[in-house]
């Protein structure tokens, strides 16, 4: 890579050097150039100093600026074309061309191809993508540019120079606006663009809507492998994600995701649209797929139908048959159908393949899970994955963040375990598995979740005088705010069925309370001042505040601007005592 701009400042630099042998030449006879004083070395102490010309004094001075020029050059053929800092222009379609790893020494920047700037040039000529791209010999295009596999570095160097320049100039003879054609306006230091890229995914909605398109010819994207007769083929009732098999790189005879994706899902569009001229087909371009205010602007189906690939609706969550025996916590009752409709893909659960969970985690952890045991893998909390990571992202709704923000994460009440492993024993399981169809099944009795306490004992008002001091206690709409509470967890299903008992409720605020005991009052825990010696509990003061502005915060209701919007100002009251005498 550097080879080519050596060659040229080589060729610049012997020309400057020329140019002084020249000059300097009309006043000496040295071959070199210089002033025979000068050939044997420095002028002996009595010898007469040297006095050039007039020309060569101007030549030696228009050599220096040649020269100046000449060693400028390396700054700019290596991107340095401008000092200043350079606005980058987000872009979905950036493509970044960088060969760098194929030379030992590189000397010059990646370089940032915007893909759509350029099929939107071919197609203005009535070219296609066959102009940069061969054609492979399954007629596929290649995703390679003007190659089917790479060459040498110094090869794929010159392949990319002379089509793109060649192309450039062509342009750029014929009067079109074109592209650049030096080295610093193609290897920048400082990108003009920035990728704004996003990941398509591939919902219900979209799923539904292509199944429409393709006449539910499901096999007109899903398909198996045959190692026999090395074919593709389709077999009803497996269809799975792509990703199943496709992953993020080429592995032997399966290509990655990306080609997969670009292959089927593009070729795909640019088919119909040459079939159905006119008709609604899926994007061609990059920003069609990629870009974020095109993808909010894809049309939802609010409700599909059930994608069914003959899932159950219902099922008994347990460790595998292999190792029922040496599981201790009862199953846990599932509804499939029921995240089915709060989830807009598959992948939300199924991340690898469609097969059952215990397929891949088991008890001891197996290769296909990559030693992710199924307790964990139910469990982790920083998995969205996972039935707990995914419900604690639940928690992050405004409606739920002002009690669960201000909780320890992955704190679990007594009867958390309870609430999920409420089916039947392992041991029992095969006996026992007939008889539930439903989570409904597992619902507790409403007569035994309800407030411990009569409702009338709940108070409306509840005073605060922890700063009377200073201010007028604070007066807090108790009642209206248990209401408010109660009221969002009934327009929620999860929050419903996993709260459980309406003793909850109170545990937003009095967290410490137990299910079936009245809620204590903050300053039986909470003393006042605080307490150094007990530093994980804070003070009254400050109990109050955390809990309180906290709340406020996480459900968006906003803090208060000041003191006086919870506690009135402090009202001074003049007594006179009277005097005795009067």
């Amino acid at each position: 890579m550097r080879r080519a701009a050596n060659k040229a400042e080589f060729r610049l630099i012997r020309g400057a050097c020329d140019m002084l042998r020249a000059l300097w030449g009309s006043e000496g006879d040295s071959e070199v150039g210089l002033p025979a004083s000068m050939d044997a070395g420095s002028p002996s102490r009595g010898s007469e100093p040297m006095r050039p010309s007039v020309n060569a004094l101007w030549g030696g001075f228009a050599a220096f600026v040649l020269c100046a020029v000449v060693f400028a050059c390396p700054l700019v053929l290596g991107g340095c074309s401008d000092s200043g800092a350079v606005e980058q222009t987000p872009r979905p379609d950036l493509v970044e061309i960088d060969i760098r790893e194929l030379f030992d020494e590189p000397e010059r920047a990646r370089v940032q191809f915007p893909h759509d700037l350029h099929t939107n040039a071919v197609s203005e000529e009535n070219e296609d993508c066959s102009l940069c791209h061969r054609v492979r010999e399954d007629s596929l295009l290649s995703p390679k540019y003007m190659r089917l596999e790479d060459p040498g570095g110094e090869e794929l160097m010159e392949l990319y120079h002379e089509n793109c320049i060649a192309c450039h100039t062509e342009r750029a003879d014929a009067g079109v606006k074109t592209g650049p054609v030096t080295c610093g306006e193609c290897h920048r230091l400082d990108p003009l663009y920035l990728s704004s890229r996003q990941p398509v995914g591939f919902d219900h909605s979209l799923h539904y809507r292509h199944g429409v398109a393709q006449n539910d010819k499901c096999e007109k994207c899903h398909h198996l492998y045959d190692e026999e007769t090395d074919k593709l083929y389709y077999e009803k009732g497996t269809e799975s994600s792509c990703r199943d098999c496709h992953r993020e790189e080429t592995e032997e005879n399966r290509v990655s995701f990306k080609l997969a994706a670009h292959w089927d899902c593009l070729g795909c569009h640019v088919e119909r649209a040459v079939e159905m001229p006119g008709a609604a087909g899926g994007p061609q371009d990059c920003a069609g797929c990629h870009d974020l205010e095109r993808q909010l602007a894809i049309k939802v189906i609010e409700d599909p139908p059930r994608l069914m690939r003959g899932q159950p609706d219902f099922v008994l969550i347990s460790a595998p048959e292999s190792e029922l025996e040496s599981s201790k916590l009862a199953t846990v009752p599932f509804s499939h159908v029921g995240h089915e409709k709060f989830n807009n893909t598959c992948r939300v659960c199924h991340h690898e393949t469609m097969k059952p969970c215990v397929e891949c985690h088991t008890l001891a952890g197996s290769e296909e899970s990559e030693g992710v045991m199924l307790q964990h893998a139910m469990h982790a909390l920083t998995s969205n994955h996972s039935c707990v990571g995914c419900h604690e992202l639940e928690k992050s709704d405004p409606e739920c963040a002002g009690c669960h923000d201000l909780m320890e994460q992955g704190r679990l009440s007594e009867h958390s375990c309870e609430i999920c492993h409420a089916g039947p024993a392992p041991w029992n399981l095969e006996a026992e598995r007939s008889l539930y169809t439903s989570l409904d099944d597992f619902r507790p009795d409403p007569s035994e979740m309800g407030l411990t306490f009569p409702v009338s004992e709940i108070p409306d008002t509840v005073m605060i005088g922890v700063l009377s001091r200073e201010y007028e206690p604070a007066f807090m709409p108790h009642g209206k705010i248990v209401d408010k509470l109660s009221e969002h967890i009934a327009n929620s299903k999860i929050a419903t069925y996993f709260h459980g008992h309406e003793d909850v409720v109170c545990q937003g605020c009095h967290h410490h309370g137990a299910i079936g005991e009245r809620p204590a009052l903050c300053e039986n825990c909470h003393g006042r001042p605080f307490d150094e010696r007990n530093p994980h509990k804070p003070g009254l003061f400050a109990a109050y505040h955390r809990q309180c502005l906290g709340c406020h915060e996480s459900m968006g209701i906003g803090e208060p601007s000041d003191c006086a919007r919870c506690h009135a100002e402090k009202q001074v009251v003049e007594t006179v005592t009277p005097r005795p005498d009067q």
